[in-house]
């Protein structure tokens, strides 16, 4: 059975305490709903033990800081700062019971960029990683990493590492480099992801856009037919910015339900 996940930040109490409950109320009624969150470095420990106390036995995945909330595990120079960060997510993972934390790969300069991800996965020291391959850049053009299958791997080998598959972060990169989407695509599926990250977006081009699903064009039914596993963990990375209500997510939901029923 394939489950599904919402994508909440560790600040939800503060921002969005309504959506919290509206999403907890709607997981309930289902059983395949869990919960991704993304943990800001500034995430106190009270505030995870509250969101346990809300989220009650659902089942929640932690997502670690990157690059824009100053983690960036290919930059040797942020060393110090990046295990500070990752000691707040694995604080998460432990009261929270998570089975996974997604990682960046990483935006550092230079050739060593892989090695230094490398290194520094093997210093955070903890089996619950799973890296998530990026595009070629982000929104502040800043250099991304771990573009291509080839580079997951060699970091999936080197530190025993799990993946996160993030569809359109390898659409985005395909067509950056010039490569045949679908080709790239299998070529991730094929390194046995742990944990996936879907959206809707445009596939003719490298806009990262995080539609709503039945809002672009990306071939969804594709996706979970021939490019998940049965028992996929799919976090819906769909929408952009900060919201008030699950309204959303929730026909996000049924729209992708409905997909696998056809």
């Amino acid at each position: 059975m394939r489950k599904y996940g919402f994508k909440l930040f560790s600040t939800v109490l503060h921002t969005a305490p309504a959506m919290l409950k509206e999403c907890v109320d709607f997981a309930i009624k289902k059983n395949n709903i869990f919960f991704e969150l993304m943990v800001v470095p500034e995430t106190c420990e009270s505030d995870l033990l509250e969101i346990k106390k809300h989220i009650d036995n659902l089942e929640v995945r932690i997502h670690a800081p990157h690059n824009i909330m100053g983690f960036d595990a290919a930059n040797s120079f942020l060393e110090k700062q990046n295990l500070g960060i990752f000691a707040v997510s694995q604080k998460a993972a432990d009261i929270l019971n998570s089975k996974t934390i997604v990682v960046h790969a990483g935006c550092g300069r230079g050739e060593n960029y892989i090695q230094e991800t490398i290194r520094q996965f093997k210093l955070f020291n903890d089996k619950r990683i799973v890296v998530e391959n990026l595009p070629l850049s982000a929104s502040n053009n800043q250099p991304l990493h771990g573009n291509t299958a080839s580079e997951i791997k060699s970091i999936m080998d080197s530190t025993g590492c799990g993946f996160c598959f993030d569809f359109s972060h390898a659409i985005c990169a395909a067509i950056e480099l010039n490569l045949n989407i679908e080709e790239h695509l299998k070529s991730f599926f094929n390194l046995r992801p742990n944990v996936y990250h879907l959206c809707d977006g445009d596939i003719n081009t490298s806009n990262d856009s995080h539609l709503h699903f039945g809002y672009g064009n990306y071939p969804l039914k594709h996706f979970l037919k021939d490019l998940t596993t049965d028992d996929a963990v799919i976090t819906m990375e769909t929408g952009h910015g900060p919201t008030l209500h699950g309204d959303k997510w929730f026909k996000d939901y049924e729209y992708i339900k409905s997909l696998c029923k056809k």
